[in-house]
């Protein structure tokens, strides 16, 4: 999970996503006042204009007036626009999380975390060199946090895994975003959730 400034600026913005690629982006230039998928990606961390990359540029507009993230908008490559709006991530409550949320999809919650305890779960997944069929284990390691509304931390909440080793965040208000996903563990209170949210960014607030 990586902290993740928001644009205070059209200009700090157009700086940051009119790149040019990377190096091997040989079509695209920096500074010509249109942001290409691969612009777009450099700018999220990420290889891809996938959901990821839409991800990252939602939440770094969000601290932009109206009218500035508009103008921030038309710079995108009209291909790109059109993909965004496809992939546009929901903005959630915490509260809101578990009835309005849809697996797989991205999101941004905002609010009030509360650290539970450190998880690991085991995945797997299959490599076939024939004649030969075997399952690789993988241990993902994740600290686990409950989200509320309000600094009571009363119910409602949600639940936020994150990359172990990233900074501990109690109690800090805070928007996180990442991929919602079912969830497959049981905290340490005993409680299932339907949903988690899988936090690829956050900004504190």
């Amino acid at each position: 999970m990586r902290q993740l400034s928001t644009y205070k600026t059209v200009q700090g913005a157009k700086r940051a996503l009119d790149n040019g690629g990377r190096f091997f982006n040989l079509w695209t230039k920096a500074g010509d006042n249109v942001v290409e998928g691969a612009e777009l990606a450099r700018a999220a961390g990420v290889y891809s204009s996938d959901a990821i990359a839409f991800l990252h540029f939602e939440m770094a507009l969000m601290d932009l007036p109206a009218e500035q993230k508009t103008e921030v908008l038309s710079l995108l490559a009209p291909e790109l626009r059109t993909q965004l709006e496809a992939k546009r991530p929901r903005v959630l409550q915490p509260s809101l999380v578990e009835a309005e949320g849809t697996v797989g999809t991205p999101a941004i919650v905002t609010g009030y975390p509360r650290f539970v305890e450190d998880k690991s779960q085991l995945k797997g997944f299959i490599v076939m060199v024939a004649p030969i069929i075997t399952m690789i284990p993988i241990v993902d390691e994740f600290d686990v946090y409950e989200v509320f509304d309000t600094p009571d931390q009363v119910e409602p909440r949600t639940l936020i895994a994150t990359v172990r080793g990233s900074k501990r965040l109690d109690g800090l208000y805070s928007r996180f975003g990442g991929v919602l996903k079912e969830l497959r563990f049981e905290d340490k209170t005993g409680r299932y959730h339907g949903l988690y949210l899988e936090a690829c960014y956050y900004t504190p607030l």
